[in-house]
C-alpha cells in the first residue's frame, strides 16, 4: 500500500462504525469485515474493545433481539441458536439470551408451533365472508406440517405433539 493509500484509507474505528451504521452486528463479525479490510489484529481487536466499551457492540443484546425477531417470524429456538452461532456469537451467550428472552417473554414454543400449524390448517374463505375453512387432514399434510415445523428450528418434542394435536383435529371432522 502506497503512502497516499495509507492516508486515505480509513481508521480501524471508522470502518466499523460505517459497518455498524445499518444494522446491528456480532463482534466476529465486525472482526471479520476489518480483517478482510486489512486491519491489523490490533487495530481490529481495538477497534471492536472501544465500541464494545460505548455499547455500540454487543453479542448479549444481539442475541436477545435475534431471539425477538426470531419469534416474530414463527422460528424455533434451535434455528435462532444454529445462526447465532453462524454469526459467532458464543454459546454460552446464546444460552443465557435464550433463558432471559423466554422468561421477560413467557415463551412456549409448543403454542408457537401450534399456531404454526393452525395456519397450515386453516385458512380463510375466498368469498369474503371471514368464515374459517379446515383443510382436509391426511398423513401427508400432517408431514408437511411437521417438515415445516423442523425448518423453522422447533425441537422434535414439540413437532412430535403438535402433530398428535393435529391428528385429533382430523377425527373431530
Amino acid at each position: 500500500m502506497s503512502d497516499k493509500e495509507r492516508k486515505n484509507k480509513k481508521t480501524a474505528m471508522e470502518a466499523a462504525s460505517a459497518y455498524l451504521a445499518s444494522r446491528m452486528r456480532t463482534c466476529a463479525e465486525v472482526r471479520k469485515h476489518l480483517t478482510d479490510k486489512e486491519y491489523t489484529a490490533q487495530e481490529t481487536e481495538d477497534a471492536v474493545n472501544e465500541l464494545t466499551s460505548l455499547g455500540y457492540l454487543d453479542d448479549y443484546d444481539y442475541a436477545l433481539r435475534y431471539y425477538e425477531y426470531n419469534r416474530e417470524k414463527k422460528r424455533g429456538r434451535l434455528r435462532a441458536e444454529r445462526e447465532l452461532a453462524e454469526r459467532g456469537v458464543d454459546r454460552e451467550i446464546i444460552r443465557n439470551a435464550y433463558e432471559d428472552f423466554q422468561y421477560e417473554n413467557s415463551v412456549n414454543e409448543y403454542d408457537d408451533a401450534l399456531s404454526v400449524a393452525k395456519g397450515e390448517v386453516f385458512e380463510t374463505a375466498d368469498d369474503g365472508s371471514g368464515d374459517i375453512i379446515q383443510k382436509e387432514i391426511d398423513e401427508k399434510l400432517i408431514a408437511k406440517i411437521g417438515r415445516k415445523l423442523e425448518n423453522r428450528g422447533f425441537r422434535s418434542d414439540d413437532i412430535y405433539r403438535v402433530m398428535s394435536e393435529v391428528r385429533t383435529w382430523k377425527k373431530e371432522i
